[in-house]
C-alpha cells in the first residue's frame, strides 16, 4: 500500500500549484458564489486562453464553416440580397464572425452580458457582416427569436455549460428557417482514455462546474446523433484538438470533440 501511495504521489507532484491554485479558488467561488464572479472573469480573464485556442483551430473552424456561404436564405427580401440570416449562441469575444459569408444579418443570444459592447465594436472589425441584435438569454429559451426566423444557427463550446442540452435543440430547430442548417463545435465526453474521463467527472464536480460552468462529460454529440429533434440530415464528425508542451497538456481534459452540421 505505501508503494502505491508513493507511486500516486510522485504522479501529482508536477501538478502541486496547479492543484493549490485550483482549490484556492474553488474555495473562494463555493464560498461567496459565481453570480457574478464567474461572468466577469470569463469575459475578462478567460479571452486569452480563446485566443490561444482559436488560433491553433482556426484553419479546421474556417474549414467547417466554408459550405455557409452556398446557403440561400428562406427570407425573400434578404435571398434578393444574396445574404443570410445568422444567429449565433454564445459568441463570447466573436471569434467566429470572420467566417460569416458578406452581407449576414448577425443576432447573438449570450447569457454573458459582459460581452454586449465587445459585440457591438466587432463591427469595426467585420464590416463584411451587419451586427442585428445582441440578445441576454438562454439557449434553452430564446423567446425573442421568431419561429423559423433564421437560416444559420451556430453554437462553439457552448453546449457543454447550458443547464438542458435537449431543451436547447428543440430552440436551435425550432427558430431554424425549414432547409436551415445547424453548425455545432463542441468538446465532449472523453471516448477514449478511462483515466481522462475519470478525472473530467472530477473536474466537473468541483473547480471547472464553478470557474466556467462547463461539464466535461457532456454528450452532446450522442444527443444531436440520437436527433430527437426530427432535422433532415446530420452530419458529425469526432475530432481532438492538438496538445501542446508544458501546460497546454492539460487540455488532454477537453481534447474530445465533435463537429457537425444539422439540416432542418
Amino acid at each position: 500500500m505505501s508503494n502505491l501511495i508513493t507511486a500516486i504521489l510522485h504522479a501529482l507532484q508536477p501538478w502541486t500549484y496547479h492543484l493549490l491554485f485550483g482549490s484556492i479558488l474553488f474555495f473562494i467561488l463555493h464560498k461567496y458564489g459565481v453570480s457574478h464572479i464567474q461572468p466577469w472573469f470569463f469575459a475578462k480573464i478567460y479571452n486569452p486562453w480563446l485566443t490561444i485556442y482559436h488560433v491553433k483551430l482556426r484553419s479546421m473552424k474556417q474549414k467547417h464553416f466554408d459550405s455557409m456561404k452556398n446557403h440561400v436564405s428562406a427570407d425573400p427580401i434578404l435571398r434578393k440580397k444574396g445574404a443570410i440570416r445568422i444567429l449565433e449562441i454564445g459568441p463570447g469575444p466573436g471569434f467566429n464572425f470572420e467566417f460569416y459569408p458578406a452581407k449576414s444579418e448577425l443576432t447573438v443570444v449570450e447569457v454573458n452580458p459582459f460581452f454586449e459592447e465587445q459585440f457591438f465594436k466587432k463591427q469595426a472589425e467585420h464590416p463584411h457582416i451587419k451586427m442585428d441584435r445582441f440578445v441576454v438569454g438562454f439557449a434553452e429559451d430564446m423567446k425573442d427569436v421568431p419561429d423559423n426566423s433564421v437560416d444559420i444557427v451556430v453554437s462553439t463550446m457552448v453546449l457543454c455549460s447550458v443547464r438542458s442540452i435537449d431543451k436547447a435543440l428543440q430552440e436551435v430547430y425550432r427558430v431554424l428557417a425549414p432547409g436551415g442548417k445547424y453548425y455545432y463545435w463542441e468538446h465532449i465526453r472523453e471516448y477514449q482514455y478511462s483515466w481522462v474521463l475519470f478525472f473530467q467527472h472530477l473536474l466537473s464536480l468541483t473547480i471547472h462546474r464553478y470557474l466556467f460552468r462547463c461539464s466535461l462529460t457532456n454528450r452532446s454529440d450522442e444527443l444531436i446523433k440520437a436527433n430527437k429533434c426530427g432535422f433532415s440530415n446530420v452530419e458529425q464528425q469526432r475530432f481532438r484538438t492538438p496538445l501542446g508542451p508544458g501546460i497546454d497538456k492539460l487540455a488532454i481534459f477537453h481534447s474530445a470533440h465533435a463537429k457537425g452540421i444539422a439540416t432542418k
